[in-house]
């Protein structure tokens, strides 16, 4: 979840008619301002709007393009895709996007789904069980078939790398694909500003505008709030799986919320953004006398006990300082902690200093954590 930053994708076209489009969006082109983002850039021209995804694999270079008419009779340059604005249907491939479809009040655009039972809005479930939203498999392997006849609009995507297989299986298809991209972003708040990204394909970006500024200042209040605080509690995060403890490097989302809810971990100055693989054995040598456990899957002290006995060598885990990401996760294991979760890095930073400074939001109660017990 720093500074203002400028992203202004300059289109350079080899003929005459390229030159003129070229000119159209410098002289009467209004850039919009992308505060934290780096992954996408906004530009409105007299007849379209121009929506470029950065390729976050190869610096420099453009992932994918559109151009945004409100009708259709409109020319645009061909090295990108036109999207009549705004959307009517939407196949949704993550659950990651649900969130900010549901700030935008858009949710009842979504017509097709990949792998309902991550999902966590009782609204889509509840579309799902009446039919009115198609279940269309895997999100690596999409029922194609049934994607054609649902025939949405465009579907919203991801991306995992720079030749991905599933995209270029989906885009042999012909549907507009939408690459919302917003893991790749190196910040919190930068994630979450995607929702201008999103907001754009249903012309409702002055909402998103308005909607991005409340979260940014709330989250930027809280970091401020926390840098009061005299004594920093030490945490740390994860959990042995098939024998591999992924721990979270210094530049990933969740040391950067341990930062800016003002405690101290031990990679805090590592430069990885993802995670760094190590042994329950290195976790213990590490961490056995941190304060705070956050983001284990068990939902009692008792189960994360019995799933291994090391566990109890901890001192977050003798004093009862250990904590999920499941309060908001229904049956099925759709968690909203990846769906609002990543629109509102305002809730998921206030949780992290109610965790580690419980006094500075007396108020407050859990949004996404929960204590075990």
């Amino acid at each position: 979840m720093k500074q203002i930053i400028f992203l202004s994708i300059i289109l350079i076209f080899s003929s005459c008619a390229g030159k003129k489009k070229q000119t159209e969006k410098t002289i009467q082109g209004k850039i919009v301002t992308i505060s934290d983002a780096k992954g996408f850039s906004i530009e409105h021209t007299r007849n379209y709007a121009i929506v470029t995804v950065n390729n976050p694999w190869k610096t420099g270079s453009i992932y994918d393009r559109y151009y945004l008419v409100k009708n259709d009779t409109v020319a645009t340059p061909t090295d990108g895709q036109k999207v009549l604005i705004p959307l009517k249907s939407l196949m949704v491939n993550s659950a990651t996007h649900l969130g900010f479809l549901k700030l935008l009040g858009e949710l009842d655009k979504v017509t097709g789904v990949s792998n309902p039972y991550y999902i966590y809005d009782s609204n889509i479930l509840k579309r799902v069980k009446e039919g009115k939203i198609k279940t269309l498999g895997d999100s690596f392997n999409l029922d194609i078939e049934n994607l054609l006849l649902l025939h949405p609009q465009a579907v919203m995507t991801t991306a995992y790398n720079a030749e991905d297989e599933n995209s270029k299986r989906m885009k042999k298809t012909g549907l507009t694909l939408l690459y919302d991209i917003e893991w790749q972003e190196p910040t919190l708040l930068g994630r979450a500003e995607w929702i201008k990204f999103i907001a754009a394909f249903f012309d409702k970006e002055n909402l998103a505008n308005t909607i991005y500024a409340q979260i940014r200042k709330k989250y930027e209040d809280l970091k401020k709030l926390s840098l009061s605080v005299k004594k920093r509690p030490t945490v740390f995060s994860g959990q042995d799986y098939r024998g591999t403890w992924h721990m979270a490097g210094g530049k990933s989302y969740t040391a950067q919320l341990f930062k800016d809810a003002g405690a101290n971990y031990y990679y805090a100055n590592d430069s990885t953004a993802t995670s760094i693989p190590g042994t329950i054995e290195e976790a213990l040598v590490l961490f056995n006398q941190t304060d705070i456990w956050i983001g284990v899957e068990a939902n009692s002290l008792k189960e994360l006990g019995k799933a291994n006995d090391k566990y109890k060598y901890f001192k977050a885990y003798k004093n009862k300082e250990v904590f999920n990401t499941n309060k908001r996760k229904n049956n099925s294991g759709g968690n909203d902690y990846w769906e609002t979760g990543v629109a509102r890095p305002d809730l998921l930073l206030s949780d992290m200093i109610k965790i580690c400074h419980p006094d500075l939001l007396p108020d407050y109660t859990l949004t996404f954590y929960e204590q075990l017990k």
